[in-house]
């Protein structure tokens, strides 16, 4: 291995970590991996992570924030909630997330984006019908769909990282 190989390993390596960690934050992290992935192959002339594993792992990045902007929405959306209210899951999950990103080292915006998602679908809700039940009926919703789209997004995370090191490794 040359040089400029270790060195974009060593890029990949991290690359992998911080992508985990993204996720964990809810940022992007899947574009992170892909990204490092890329300038690995790259690097290596495209013999070891491939065009076709690039556009696979570009495939499953794609589709898992595409997923993450619009479970949340398709939540409220499902148990009841106005258009309006899938809004006030959009800004509350994002607001959330960045109010408690500072506590509990990443786990907070993970936490903040679920309370926010469920208190903008919540409020939304409450203030359009003043029907209590309805309210939080819609807020479990954006919840839901917030969970669901973390879980899908880690699983596809580490999916990214299983096979970019199934290929360096030399899988069969």
């Amino acid at each position: 291995m040359d040089v400029l190989t270790i060195l974009a390993l060593v890029i990949l390596i991290l690359a992998m970590g911080g992508g985990l960690v993204a996720v964990v934050l809810g940022l992007p992290g899947t574009w992170m991996i892909l990204g490092a992935s890329a300038l690995y192959g790259w690097l290596t002339d495209f013999t070891v992570i491939t065009i076709q594993l690039l556009f696979g792992l570009f495939l499953l990045a794609a589709v898992a924030e595409a997923l993450d902007f619009v479970a949340g929405l398709w939540g409220a959306r499902r148990y009841g909630g106005s258009r309006k209210a899938m809004i006030g899951t959009l800004i509350g999950g994002l607001l959330g997330a960045i109010a408690l990103t500072p506590m509990l080292f990443g786990f907070g915006s993970i936490l903040g984006a679920f309370f926010g998602a469920f208190v903008g679908a919540f409020g939304i809700t409450y203030l359009e019908q003043r029907k209590m039940e309805e309210a939080v009926r819609v807020g479990w919703g954006a919840l839901v769909g917030r969970v669901f789209a973390i879980v899908f997004k880690g699983a596809a995370v580490v999916t990214m990282i299983g096979l970019d090191i199934w290929a360096i490794m030399g899988a069969p």
